[in-house]
Formats: structure tokens, sequence, C-alpha cells
């Protein structure tokens, strides 16, 4: 069957480096394990302190796309770069995986944008960004051939843009269901009600971790939670507990237990890998069930090494499993 994804968010340049407490706590104002923007000054400068610094391709959205594409599936990603070396960096990754970056659009008003992503020896990760030109998208930019595609992922660091409504509404139009990924649980606690509405109205598919379907649903437990939710269907990650299949129109929960994983280095880009995993299963035809085994797969592979990026030996053995999944 053919299935083919598009991906709404941000293209970043992600910088993967290993820290220290102390250092954060000299560095970084907000300390452990906060998520802030922060200015080009800021990112060399803490650059400077940073061991065993590893460049990747990034964004929710993207590393969905890209993964999605190196297991054999199909996907584009609409968003913008700079025009500057990290914009041409992030293209060529983005083709090297078989992805399609028609469309992309550039910017000669911003640069790329970028993500450190600070991990300390216990394996927590402290996020810092700018999305730069992603910022940029206009609605008049919304070009997309949508009939083209059979599903939209939107993040959620792109969910409260002037444009994301009326991309949802374009999507919608098409009969292209909608999936979101909550990403960040302070900006969706901040925006509480502007992300209720979207998932009302809009979102067919959510993903969350636990945090953020909690801030969502302002509760500070999740205990019968597919009678608080009005969509299709939701994935809500437990991390090392595994994660939980919600179908809320049957009333279902399902527990997935976790991939095993060989070690945790880096948890950066854990979610975004399960979603690909997850869409892949889809483009197979398989129940969500399978699906979601075949992205918690996904998550462990990721997890076991630093940034968002396997090598190539790594995206092989990947794909042989999930293929070997599919298959059984």
């Amino acid at each position: 069957m053919s299935f083919k994804l598009l991906g709404a968010g941000s293209p970043l340049v992600d910088y993967s480096l290993e820290t220290t407490d102390t250092i954060l706590e000299q560095t970084v104002p907000g300390g452990k394990g906060c998520t802030r923007n922060i200015s080009h000054q800021e990112r060399d400068e803490i650059i400077r302190y940073g061991k065993n610094i590893c460049r990747t391709p990034g964004g929710s959205a993207a590393n969905t796309v890209r993964a999605l594409s190196y297991l054999g599936g199909e996907a584009a990603l609409f968003g913008k770069t700079g025009c500057d070396e990290d914009g041409d960096f992030f293209r060529s990754r983005m083709r090297a995986s078989g992805a399609d970056d028609s469309l992309l659009l550039t910017t000669k008003n911003n640069d790329t944008g970028y993500c450190l992503s600070l991990v300390t020896p216990d394996a927590e990760r402290t996020m810092l960004s700018n999305l730069g030109a992603s910022l940029d998208i206009t609605e008049d930019e919304l070009q997309i051939p949508f009939g083209d595609f059979d599903h939209l992922l939107l993040e959620g660091y792109l969910a409260c843009e002037t444009w994301s409504i009326p991309l949802l509404q374009k999507a919608k139009a098409a009969g292209i269901p909608v999936a979101l990924d909550l990403n960040n649980f302070e900006l969706v606690r901040k925006k509480r009600e502007h992300f209720q509405y979207l998932v009302d109205n809009y979102v067919d598919l959510l993903f969350a971790n636990e945090a953020e379907i909690k801030a969502l649903l302002g509760t500070a437990d999740i205990d019968g939670i597919e009678k608080k939710l009005n969509l299709q269907q939701a994935v809500i990650k437990l991390g090392k507990n595994g994660s939980l299949l919600i179908i809320p129109p049957l009333g279902k929960v399902t527990l997935i237990p976790p991939a095993p994983a060989e070690s945790v280095k880096d948890t950066t880009g854990a979610g975004d890998f399960y979603a690909a995993g997850y869409f892949f299963g889809q483009s197979k035809g398989l129940p969500p069930e399978k699906s979601c085994k075949l992205g918690a797969m996904c998550a462990s592979e990721i997890i076991s090494c630093t940034g968002t990026e396997l090598n190539e030996a790594q995206w092989n053995n990947l794909k042989i499993k999930t293929d070997k999944e599919v298959r059984e």
C-alpha cells in the first residue's frame, strides 16, 4: 500500500555535547533539565565548555521524517531554513535519508534554527534552542500539495504559530488525518487552551509523554485518560515503563512494553523516533498495537547513542529488526 507522511516543523541543527552538573550551573540560566531559547552568542559560549560535540540534523518532525525515510517509508518535511552552512548541512542529511526536501523553504532574513542538547552523565538532557528561520513562515507559503500525502504530523513547537490552524484546516479539507506531537510540557502548560482547541477540533492522533499529557489535561494523574480525550487515538510515552495506546472512542487503553536498549546514553529524539516507527507500521497496514511496538523499537535504538543520527551499521540493524517485526 502507498503511504506518505508530511511533517511540518522546525528544520534544526542539533549540537549534542557532554557536560557536567557543575558546568550547567555555571553556564545555563535555569539549570539542569530546563528548556529555553538562547541567542547565537550564548550558544557559542556554551559550546566552548562541551565535550564530544556531535552535530546532526534535528527538529522533532524532521527527525521523524528522516527516520521514517531511512526505514524505507516515504516522507517529506515542510519548514524553513536560512541561507547558511547549517541550512546546507541540514538539507544534505535529509536527502541522504531519502526524505523529500522539495517543500523546504529558505530565507535570507534569519539563520537556520539550532538546538543544544546538553547531556549529563545520568543521560538527562537540557535543551537550549533557537527556532530561527522556522519562525518566518507565513500563511501565504502554505502552498502544499496535500493530495500527495496520507497523514500530516505537526510538531508542538510550531503549533502556536499563526499559520498552524490554517495548515490544519487545509489538511482537513483535503481529507488528511492530523497527528500532533506535543513535544514540550512547559509550552503546553503556558498555551493549554490553544493546544486543547487544536486537539478537540483538528487532531486525530496525539503523541505525548506523561508530563505533556498532564499539562494538556491539567491533571496530576492519567487514570481514566481515555474518558478525557476527544480524538481518535493517542500514544502516551512513559519512558522505561513503555507506552500507552489509547483509543478513546472504544474506551480502550493498551500498555505497550518498552523495547530493550543496550544502554541509555542520550534520550534526545526518542519520541521522534517512536513516531517514525509508528508511521512505518501504518505504512505497512499494521494495527496500532504493532505500530506502537515498532515505535518502541526505534526509540530504544536512538537512546543508545548520542544525538539523533545513527551510523550506517545502526540504521541497517534497525531496518532489519523492524522489517522482521513487520513480517511476523
